[in-house]
């Protein structure tokens, strides 16, 4: 899926508490991580058009994004905002939250057996997700012990 010409991903981050039962807390507001520049699909080598971390996309600076995106990233509520003005539909509460939560308990229990955990410690985890325009969801990584730092205003409202 492309937004404001860019294609995204979804940060979403993960408390597991305990993996036998398996506890999962997952944090409601993920955050929107956009390349530096707009997608051209003719340009496959440009790292800023398709690749939205930002410990790339802080580097990608370009005079002739159709969009100007303050840090590269967005709020959960402002994606939700696009979805319900293109759908007439809150197709992130209705439809791509719930995928997002399966694809995350999915890819815990496909693991869990391979940890070695102490009672009464946790884990926190950040999942990086995109979504196509059938509203699927495809994992990226899972980032263990994922930065918790103030890069852009969007973070430091969050990690807050």
């Amino acid at each position: 899926m492309i937004i404001k010409n860019r294609k995204f991903d979804l940060r979403i981050w993960v408390t597991v508490t305990d993996w036998n039962p398996l506890t999962v807390w997952y944090y409601k507001k993920p955050y929107v991580r956009l390349p530096a520049h707009d997608y051209n699909p003719g340009d496959i080598l440009n790292n800023f058009s398709h690749l939205a971390n930002n410990s790339i996309a802080k580097y990608g600076t370009e005079n002739n994004n159709k969009h100007e995106i303050e840090g590269n990233m967005m709020f959960i509520e402002e994606l939700q905002e696009l979805l319900i003005d293109q759908h007439s539909q809150d197709i992130y509460e209705d439809i791509i939250e719930e995928k997002l939560k399966t694809l995350i308990i999915n890819t815990l229990e496909s693991v869990q057996d391979t940890f070695d955990y102490k009672k009464g410690c946790f884990e926190l985890y950040g999942f990086d997700v995109m979504i196509d325009e059938e509203f699927n969801c495809w994992l990226i990584e899972v980032n263990s012990s994922p930065a918790m730092d103030y890069s852009t205003h969007i973070t430091e409202k969050l990690v807050k």
